[in-house]
Parts: structure tokens; sequence; C-alpha cells
């Protein structure tokens, strides 16, 4: 019971925290993100490292995509642009983290995900 209560003040705590906000360029939101998951899931070094490789994937994925928002076809007819969707970037980065965190880090980051601020998703 008390392992409970010591498990829900630490999500507590962490319910005020917010993901780092998605400025600045991709080597920092990369570094601010990583530095963040460390921190709150405490990380090992070889975790980390993985993590930072599949952050800099994933944001670097998504400031293409921000590039050419809507766009679904190229300009000659029949031909679909090749590209992913967003929900298709954040479902391979979930589970590139999925492969990297303990059951428990992966839980702690998916109740994170879940219950940050809306401005900072």
């Amino acid at each position: 019971m008390l392992l409970l209560l010591v498990v829900g003040a630490h999500f507590a705590q962490a319910a005020r925290l917010s993901l780092p906000a998605g400025r600045g360029s991709v080597e920092q939101r990369t570094s601010n993100l990583t530095n963040y998951l460390t921190r709150e899931l405490h990380l090992s070094r070889l975790q980390r490292q993985a993590v930072e490789k599949s952050t800099r994937k994933y944001l670097q994925q998504l400031d293409q995509l921000a590039v050419k928002p809507g766009l679904v076809a190229a300009v000659s007819e029949g031909r679909l642009l090749e590209g992913k969707t967003m929900a298709e970037l954040e479902n391979e980065y979930d589970t590139a983290l999925a492969r990297v965190f303990t059951p428990g880090q992966y839980t702690a980051y998916s109740w994170l995900r879940e219950h940050q601020p809306e401005g900072s998703r």
C-alpha cells in the first residue's frame, strides 16, 4: 500500500511537469526532450543514447512533415507523395522507445504523454 502511495506521489509530481516545448532547432529540441526523459525515467547511459537517436530521427521527420502539411498528391497526376502521416511517425517513435525502456519506464512515459498540458504536445 505504501509503495502505491510513493509511486502515485511521484506521478502526481510529474504531472505538473511538461514536455519541453517544440521550439528551437532539431538538435536543441532533441537535447531538451532527451534530458527530460532521462531525468524523469532515470534512464541509463545506453538508454539515453538510444532515446537521443530515436528522438532526433522523429523530430527531423516532423520538421519535414511541417514543411509540406496537407499535401497528398504530386504535381503530375497518378503520383502520390511518399511520406508518413504524423500518426505514423508518433507510432514509430513510441515503438522505438518501447524497445529501449523497461516496462515500468514505458508505462511512466505513456502516463507523462497522456497528462502533459495541451500546449506542449
